[in-house]
């Protein structure tokens, strides 16, 4: 590569120069007609912000080059990417920014970003030889991961299948596992886009996981104080709104070693996208400490009953009135009666509800997986249901 100017090193570096000696790195036109910019520009973000020791210069540049690939600003990448480069920055880490940021700002700008890679690397004598290999896809997830894609499944899976599809296996557990960034940078990288782009509701997830993978929480607040100066003032509040309720502590409530719950308690109706027909579900309950089971008095008006769902732990069921049906996939629907219990294993797929001509009611207890109790499917069919 072709050595970088002194001033270029020294800024890469993060050497500490005092403001009178330091040689000004606001271009021409900003000194000749916003002085005052050039001003900010010398003594505030070179001067001081990216030179604070809160945030590694590689660092800096990584978050300053998502936010200009997220946010199409590729007029200024040459410098930045020069700059990045002498921060230790790799090349190959470059092309495992644009494709991250391809999946979360869009191809288009992923795109325009590598016109931009292509100049720099061509001055600079980069040997793209290495980069014509495709980094494995082998890093390993978080532990959260599980409860993540089931989130997914539930939410996106019955609107937008495919769409859960790309995003558990193409993007999770393919893109994220690839080795030519690290978790920790991946997450670094995706923080600052989604934060340039005001995306705050994905935003609080990436920050839970950036904590996952690796970054401090000091160093996420540098990062979004950092990103202030190339996406703007209120985008960087906004982000920091919502890392600091990420931050904050959680609530701790006393419970006592004893939980009473009484008939009839909190009922609501059950969600119409979870049960076909009237369901209502009263008197929930949810261990507390190192236990995981949860659950609740549900009762099935005549004919009403669950989808098809499955459940990671296992699930019982204890009938205190009426009498209706629980079916395991492929096999033949059996009656269930008062004082009736049923456990269905991990994994299985299944349904449970009420006989066309009577209510049922059960207590319906799992335990959670990764913060998972249930996996919800599609309604089962009417034809089905009439045949029974």
């Amino acid at each position: 590569m072709k050595v970088a100017s002194a001033t270029a090193a020294a800024l890469a570096m993060a050497v500490p120069v005092e403001a009178e000696e330091r040689p000004s790195v606001a271009p021409r036109n900003m000194r000749a007609i916003a002085p005052a910019l050039a001003g900010y520009t010398d003594r505030v973000l070179f001067g001081d912000v990216w030179v604070r020791p809160e945030l590694p210069p590689r660092d800096r540049s990584i978050v300053t080059l998502s936010v200009l690939i997220a946010t199409g600003k590729t007029a200024q990448m040459t410098s930045h990417l020069g700059r990045g480069l002498d921060n230790g920055i790799e090349p190959s880490e470059v092309a495992g920014m644009v494709t991250q940021l391809a999946f979360y700002t869009g191809w288009p700008n992923a795109v325009s970003a590598l016109n931009e890679v292509e100049k720099v690397f061509a001055e600079r004598d980069v040997d793209l030889k290495p980069l014509s290999a495709v980094s494995p896809a082998i890093a390993p997830l978080p532990g959260s991961d599980p409860a993540r894609a089931a989130t997914v499944n539930r939410t996106l899976g019955p609107i937008a299948p495919k769409l859960a599809q790309l995003t558990n296996d193409v993007l999770f557990a393919d893109l994220w596992r690839r080795t030519d960034l690290s978790p920790r940078d991946r997450s670094l990288v995706t923080i600052a886009a989604l934060a340039a782009g005001g995306d705050g509701g994905q935003l609080a997830f990436h920050v839970q996981r950036g904590l996952e993978n690796g970054l401090t929480q000091p160093q996420i607040v540098e990062a979004l104080t950092h990103l202030a100066f190339y996406a703007g003032w209120p985008k960087a509040n906004a982000a920091i709104d919502v890392a600091g309720k990420v931050f904050a502590p959680k609530e701790v409530v006393a419970v006592s070693d004893v939980q009473i719950i009484h008939p009839a308690q909190d009922p609501k109706s059950g969600p119409a996208e979870y049960f076909t027909g009237s369901v209502s579900v009263a008197s929930p309950f949810k261990s507390t400490g190192d236990a995981r089971l949860g659950g609740a008095t549900v009762t099935f008006q005549p004919g009403a009953h669950t989808n098809w769902h499955t459940h990671p732990l296992g699930q019982l069921l204890i009938v205190t009135a009426g009498h209706g049906w629980v079916q395991v996939d492929g096999e033949a629907a059996k009656p269930i009666a008062t004082g009736d219990t049923v456990f269905i294993s991990p994994g299985v797929r299944h349904w449970h509800g009420a006989a066309r001509d009577t209510a049922m009611t059960h207590v319906a207890v799992s335990e959670a997986q990764d913060g998972t109790s249930v996996t919800w499917l599609e309604p089962v069919a009417d034809a089905l249901y009439n045949k029974l």
